[in-house]
C-alpha cells in the first residue's frame, strides 16, 4: 500500500470516501490523485462554511475584522487549496491512464507538500492579522504593516505561503504533466482510455501546463527576490526595481489572468475527453476533432495577452490602445468558446448522449461557465472596467469561474471515481446534487452581478449602511442552496458501494 492510500484510510470522515481500491493494479495511478483530490474537498468544506458566515456577519453586523477574515480566507481557500487542487488531482488520473504513466514520485509528493502547506501558512497569516485580497496589489500589504493593519512578521508568514502555493503551480504540477506526457516510462496495464497529442482531450492538458509555466516564469522573477529581501538575504537596495507598482502588475497579472485561462483549457479539454464516453451510439469520437483543436489554438492566443484589460485605470503610465487590445482579445476568447460550444452541441447532436450524473455534472458546469463568459466579456470592456472593475461583479466573474469549473471537475471524477475506489455511486442522488449546485450557483452568479451594477464595492465592510443587505441575503439563500448540492455530493461518495456487491 503506498503511503498516500494508507493517509487516505486514516483520514476521518474524507478517508471514507476517497479510500483507493489497492487491489485493481491501477494503484499508480489512483493513489496520490485521490489524496490531492480528497485534501481539495478538505479545503472546499472550509471555503464554503466561510462563504456562508460572511452574510451572517454583515446581517448580524458583527465585528468588521470578522468579515475581512473570513473574506480573505473563503477567497484563498477556493481559488488554491480547492479548485486548483483538484484539477491537478483529476488530470493527473486523466493523464496516468491515458498514458499509461504513473501519477506519482518526487514531484506529485511536493506538489501535495507545498500546496497544503503554503496554504496553512497563508490562513495562519490572515488569522494573524493579514487581510489581503488574492489579487496581492503591490504594494498595499508593506502599507498595510506601515499604517499598523497587520505586522511585518505576518506579511513574511503570508508572502512565504503564497511563494510555496506559486511553486507548486507553476513549476510543480506543469513539469510532472510534462514528465508524463513526453518522458516517463510507459506502463500497459496502466492504460485506460490510450489518447495521443493529438486528440483535444490531451492537446488541451499540454497547453495548459505550458500556459502555467511560461507566464508564471515572470512572477517568480519578480516575486522571488522580493520575498529574499523580506527575509534579509538581500538588501532592500538590491529589490528596488522588483517593488515598483507597475513592475509588479503586470507579471502578477500576466500570471493571474493566465492562471484562470489555463484552468479552462484544462477543463475543456477533459470536456473533449469525457464527452465521447458517453454518446448515445456508442462511436466515441467528437463531431470534429480539428473543430476542438481550432477552439483550444483560439483560447490559447486570445488568452494570452487579454491581461491588459485589468490595466484600464493605468493611463498615461500604459498606452491606451494596450487596454483596447486587452478588450478585442477578451471578446476573440468567446470565439474560442463559440466553437467549443459547437462542437459540444453538435457532438451530442449526431451521436445522442446517454444522460448520466457525470456527464450531466459536466454539461451543466460548461453551462455556468458560459453565463459566467458573458460577464466576463462585458467587465472586459474598458468604459465598463471603469464602473464594474471594482466592484462585486468582478468578484462574482472570478467566484463563478471557479465554480463552474469546479462543477465540471466533480463531473469528471464521477466518471473515474469507480476506476479510482472500485465503488460507485448512487445516480439520483448525483443528479440531485448538480440541480442544487447549478440553481446555487447561478444564482449566486446573478446576486453578485446586480450588486456590481449598483455599485457595490468588492470588499464592501458593511452592506447594511451601503443599502446592500437584500443583495446580501440573496446571496445566502443561493450559498445555501449550492452548500447543499456540495453536501449531497459528498454524500453521495461517503455512501458509494463496492462494485464486486452490484
Amino acid at each position: 500500500m503506498s503511503a498516500a492510500s494508507a493517509i487516505i484510510q486514516k483520514t476521518p470522515i474524507f478517508g471514507k470516501m476517497f479510500k483507493v481500491d489497492t487491489k485493481n493494479g491501477l494503484e499508480a495511478i489512483n493513489a496520490w490523485p485521490a489524496l490531492i483530490v480528497m485534501t481539495s474537498f478538505v479545503w472546499l468544506g472550509i471555503a464554503a462554511l466561510l462563504g456562508l458566515l460572511m452574510p451572517v456577519i454583515q446581517y448580524y453586523e458583527l465585528n468588521t475584522n470578522l468579515f475581512y477574515t473570513s473574506l480573505t480566507l473563503h477567497g484563498a481557500a477556493m481559488a488554491f487549496p480547492f479548485a486548483f487542487q483538484l484539477m491537478v488531482g483529476v488530470s493527473l488520473h486523466r493523464a496516468g491512464g491515458c498514458q499509461g504513466k504513473k501519477a506519482n514520485g518526487p514531484l506529485v509528493v511536493l506538489f501535495y507538500i507545498f500546496m497544503n502547506i503554503g496554504a496553512l501558512l497563508l490562513t495562519l497569516a490572515v488569522l494573524g492579522g493579514f487581510k489581503v485580497t488574492y489579487t496581492v496589489m503591490f504594494p498595499l500589504p508593506v502599507v498595510g504593516v506601515q499604517t499598523g493593519q497587520w505586522s511585518m512578521e505576518m506579511l513574511i508568514l503570508g508572502f512565504s505561503g503564497i511563494a510555496l502555493v506559486l511553486i507548486s503551480m507553476i513549476f510543480l504540477y506543469p513539469i510532472q504533466v510534462l514528465r508524463m506526457l513526453f518522458f516517463s516510462e510507459k506502463h500497459e496495464n496502466l492504460v485506460l482510455s490510450p489518447r495521443t497529442l493529438r486528440d483535444p482531450g490531451m492537446l488541451g492538458m499540454l497547453i495548459a501546463v505550458l500556459i502555467l509555466l511560461i507566464t508564471g516564469l515572470p512572477l517568480m522573477s519578480v516575486a522571488t527576490p522580493i520575498l529574499l529581501a523580506l527575509y534579509g538575504i538581500l538588501p532592500m537596495s538590491m529589490v528596488t526595481w522588483a517593488v515598483e507598482p507597475v513592475v509588479f502588475q503586470f507579471v502578477f497579472y500576466i500570471f493571474a489572468h493566465n492562471l484562470m485561462e489555463a484552468m479552462a483549457i484544462m477543463i475543456v479539454s477533459a470536456v473533449y475527453g469525457t464527452l465521447p464516453l458517453y454518446l448515445a451510439d456508442g462511436t466515441r469520437k467528437l463531431y470534429s476533432d480539428k473543430l476542438a483543436n481550432a477552439a483550444l489554438w483560439i483560447l490559447l492566443v486570445t488568452s494570452l495577452t487579454s491581461f491588459f484589460h485589468h490595466f484600464y485605470t493605468m493611463f498615461p503610465a500604459l498606452p491606451s490602445t494596450f487596454s483596447y487590445h486587452g478588450n478585442i482579445m477578451s471578446w476573440g476568447t468567446g470565439l474560442g468558446g463559440a466553437f467549443t460550444i459547437f462542437t459540444i452541441l453538435a457532438t451530442i447532436w449526431k451521436h445522442g448522449i446517454r444522460p448520466e450524473p457525470g456527464m450531466i455534472m459536466i454539461l451543466a458546469g460548461f453551462v455556468i461557465y458560459v453565463l459566467d463568459g458573458v460577464t466576463a466579456m462585458v467587465v472586459a470592456n474598458v468604459a465598463l472596467s471603469f464602473h464594474l472593475h471594482g466592484t462585486m461583479w468582478t468578484g462574482g466573474h472570478a467566484m463563478t469561474v471557479l465554480l463552474a469549473m469546479s462543477l465540471m471537475w466533480m463531473g469528471v471524477l464521477y466518471h473515474h471515481y469507480p476506476v479510482i475506489t472500485g465503488r460507485s455511486l448512487d445516480d439520483d442522488r448525483g443528479k440531485s446534487s448538480t440541480k442544487y449546485y447549478f440553481f446555487g450557483g447561478v444564482g449566486l452568479m446573478y446576486a453578485f452581478m446586480a450588486g456590481g451594477a449598483s455599485g457595490m464595492p468588492r470588499r464592501i465592510a458593511n452592506w447594511s449602511e451601503g443599502g446592500y443587505m437584500f443583495i446580501g441575503i440573496l446571496i445566502l439563500i443561493f450559498g445555501i442552496m449550492l452548500f447543499y448540492g456540495i453536501i449531497l455530493f459528498l454524500t453521495n461518495l461517503s455512501k458509494s458501494r463496492e462494485l464486486a456487491t452490484e
